[in-house]
């Protein structure tokens, strides 16, 4: 049986039985201020039934009473709230159900008062009673508690969980605000929706602050679920973003700073806060529909079902449609878990095209790899090409410039003397030349450096010898080179550079006298070979012959450039400034230092193996 037809009276608040006068008819269910506008306070509601027999259970059933009561059967209190007066229980989330037996039944009539207590700003009232068969009842009442009380726990939950997921995802890679922004929209639905749970107002002393903050986390979570929406269909607006972030904080801060204005005034907050979330919602499916991306159809499908269960909510509230339960219990979570799987299928999507950009980059890496291999392994090549090429070039130079020479003033040598000469000139040139073939061992093979007056002294002593049967006068002048050291490898290539210009002077020149100076100079060794021949053309002879090329090309590895003076008749001067790595002790006068000339005197005999 649906009781419909009840009596209502007003009282205060500290009202513990009801008057015995103001009673007036009222139709279940009944929301007081639309006949005491202004009451905040006590109203009573009385209801009859008939029980035809008192020994059998009858099951009571109310479906909500908002904000708190204490229900009486026959007199006997059956239900009471922990709070009938501020801060008010919240009992208007759950149905109450009671079990009735004798001796709480009466066989005939039965009365129902119950004593609500409320605030003319939140809609107080009394919902639906319902009386019959307990099981009947019983499963309507568990069927409301799943649709108002689980539902809207596990609604809750859905919002904790992903405002801490996707809150993770947003700190984790903050560039992708789509996820920032959907886990601050959840959360601050989270914290809305305990409004739907809470059997109380605490940490709040009142009723007015707990409904003002309600209130602005209502419009906060409209403002980020908006800015959600805009991100995922990649939108910028900035004003309109700045204006709804602005709104937001200063509902906040108005909730939290004047919960006895704002309270009262909640709907003047929960309404624009509704239609900014709708709007949001009606122009992202708008631009879904217009759009031929599939990422952005799917949430569209989802976001129709809160728009159809607002419509239909508000229609039952306004009693234009007939019903009790409310389609938002229903539609929000699955809303929520589907928009949550389009951010993951998102997500996972993002990742796969990273997968597959490392997987392209570590095969183009391979490819890379291998032709850097090859490349390497290809110069590696050249380089032993080259190397080999140098060395063979060296090679040649090293026996054009000394031991070429040496054979060539042999040669000469032996062409001066008589047919009859005796057996041991013959002798005397093979031991030059086998002293100039221990010289390019020595200075090739040698690893400690090399005393510089030592090499000119042995050069020197040679080159005399052989100036003279050419009829050359030479003189040597050799000024402060002793302590310097040079490496084999450069030693050689001094001393090859001056066999070379000396055997140019004795092939070439046709000079009567030859000045080679060796001169220790601030940080270097300067070295001039000049003569008193012919000269030459320098131009013509560097492209004509190989001597001049070999000797500018030891000169480069000596670290210096050659200088040549020539003109054609008029003898020559060639020249080069080597620099020392490292600047010896000045020494003392050297011994073969000065100025005089004198005739080469005979080379003492050569003694060693070559």
């Amino acid at each position: 049986l649906r009781l419909v037809h009840a009596e209502a009276a007003r009282a205060g608040w500290n009202a513990a039985t009801p008057p015995a006068r103001g009673w007036v008819p009222v139709t279940l269910p009944d929301i007081w201020t639309a006949r005491w506008p202004e009451h905040n306070g006590v109203v009573w509601y009385r209801l009859d039934w008939i029980q035809r027999d008192a020994r059998v259970p009858t099951g009571l059933l109310i479906d909500h009473i908002d904000m708190a009561a204490a229900v009486y059967v026959n007199g006997s209190l059956v239900f009471r709230a922990a709070h009938l007066r501020e801060p008010l229980s919240r009992n208007w989330t759950r149905p109450h159900y009671v079990l009735l037996d004798a001796p709480l039944l009466h066989a005939g009539r039965n009365t129902l008062l119950v004593r609500v207590s409320g605030l003319a700003s939140y809609h107080p009232g009394m919902g639906a009673v319902r009386v019959g068969a307990p099981a009947a009842l019983r499963a309507r009442y568990a069927l409301q508690m799943w649709l108002r009380g689980d539902m809207h726990i596990f609604d809750l939950t859905v919002d904790i969980v992903m405002a801490t997921l996707f809150g993770m995802l947003w700190l984790l890679r903050r560039k992708d605000t789509l996820y920032g922004w959907f886990a601050l929209s959840s959360a601050f639905g989270a914290a809305y929706g305990w409004n739907f749970v809470a059997s109380s107002p605490w940490p709040f002393s009142s009723t007015d602050a707990w409904m003002a903050l309600h209130a602005a986390l209502h419009m906060a979570t409209a403002a980020c679920f908006t800015l959600f929406l805009l991100r995922y269909a990649e939108l910028r607006w900035p004003r309109t973003e700045r204006a709804l972030l602005l709104v937001a904080a200063l509902t906040l801060l108005a909730g939290l700073m004047l919960p006895g204005w704002m309270g009262p005034r909640h709907l003047l907050v929960e309404l624009p806060a509704m239609l900014v979330m709708y709007a949001a919602i009606l122009g992202f499916i708008a631009f879904a529909a217009r759009s031929r991306r599939v990422e952005l159809k799917i949430p569209a499908l989802f976001l129709i079902l809160p728009i159809v269960a607002a419509v239909h909510d508000n229609l039952v509230q306004t009693n234009l449609i007939a019903g009790e339960n409310y389609l938002s219990d229903l539609t929000s979570p699955v809303t929520l878990v589907g928009i949550s799987f389009v951010l993951a299928y998102r997500f996972v999507v993002a990742m796969r095209r990273v997968e597959g950009f490392n997987a392209e980059l570590e095969h183009r890496v391979a490819v890379a790899n291998g032709q850097l291999r090859a490349t390497l392994a290809r110069e590696q090549a050249l380089g032993v090409a080259n190397a080999r090429m140098s060395e063979r070039i060296d090679l040649v130079r090293d026996l054009h410039d000394g031991f070429g020479g040496s054979l060539l003033s042999a040669i000469a040598g032996l062409q001066a003397q008589p047919p009859s000469a005796p057996r041991a000139q013959a002798v005397d040139v093979l031991k030059d030349l086998r002293d100039d073939l221990r010289l390019v061992i020595d200075a090739t093979t040698h690893a400690d450096d090399q005393d510089l007056a030592d090499l000119i002294a042995i050069l020197r002593h040679r080159s005399n010898a052989r100036m003279e049967l050419a009829g050359i006068a030479s003189r040597w002048r050799c000024d402060g080179i002793e302590g310097i050291r040079l490496e084999p490898a450069r030693g050689l290539d001094l001393l090859r550079l001056l066999q070379e210009a000396l055997t140019n002077v004795l092939k070439h020149s046709g000079a009567t006298r030859l000045d080679v100076l060796l001169r220790r100079e601030e940080g270097c060794v300067r070295v001039e070979v000049s003569d008193d021949g012919r000269g030459f053309d320098v131009d013509a002879a560097q492209s004509a012959g190989a001597g001049l090329s070999s000797m500018s090309a030891r000169a480069r590895r000596l670290g210096c450039a050659l200088t040549i003076d020539s003109t054609p008749g008029k003898g020559t001067r060639i020249g080069c400034s080597i620099v020392l790595v490292s600047e010896p002790p000045v020494p003392m006068p050297s011994a073969c230092a000065g100025a005089a000339t004198m005739p080469a005197q005979p080379a003492p005999p050569a003694t060693g193996k070559p």
